[in-house]
């Protein structure tokens, strides 16, 4: 096995709790996917040891620590939760008890703009920490900029659609979301 995925995997076992059993059923309660709170778990992490540091590096990572908070919380409040039904509907399942989800994606869908801004707000702030570290000869720092800024691409390519389409299934699915 990989290193990365044991470390992974052993990350994953000591995060997980209940949460990362949950059923449909516990939809309500609003868990995250257990791989996304991994992942922004280890960003946030990243941002803040480079944000210590002194510099050009410490304060482009201070900026970019500032951006991926908000745009976190915001995450949590009503961007990810839906994801948990997605094994659920791969599966042709779909219950009244996911009509929670419906509000959230409905959001989603009102604030692309403001989502797609705040996006273009963190990938400047990492760009600038990409720049910094390459003129800082800081490797680390540069490739987690880059990264992170992948990954923030992943969330506008792939997240945002996969929320309309999660939207659109409940939509179409429950008798009453019409």
């Amino acid at each position: 096995m990989h290193p990365r995925t044991t470390a992974l995997l052993a990350l994953f076992a000591l995060t997980a709790g209940p949460a990362a059993t949950a059923k449909a059923e516990t939809a309500p309660q609003h868990l995250l996917p257990q791989s996304i709170q991994v992942a922004s778990k280890e960003t946030m992490e990243q941002l803040t040891e480079l944000s210590r540091r002194k510099g050009p590096v410490g304060a482009a990572a201070k900026k970019a620590l500032g951006v991926y908070v908000k745009h976190e919380a915001r995450e949590r409040e009503f961007i990810l939760p839906p994801l948990t039904l997605l094994p659920y509907l791969a599966e042709g399942k779909v219950t009244p008890d996911m009509a929670w989800a419906l509000a959230m994606t409905d959001r989603v869908r009102a604030e692309r703009e403001q989502i797609f801004e705040e996006h273009t707000r963190l990938t400047d702030a990492l760009s600038s920490l990409a720049e910094a570290a390459t003129k800082a000869h800081d490797k680390e720092a540069k490739e987690f900029a880059e990264f992170a800024a992948t990954d923030d691409l992943n969330d506008m390519e792939i997240l945002e659609p996969t929320l309309l389409l999660i939207n659109d299934i409940l939509r179409a699915k429950l008798p009453a979301a019409h």
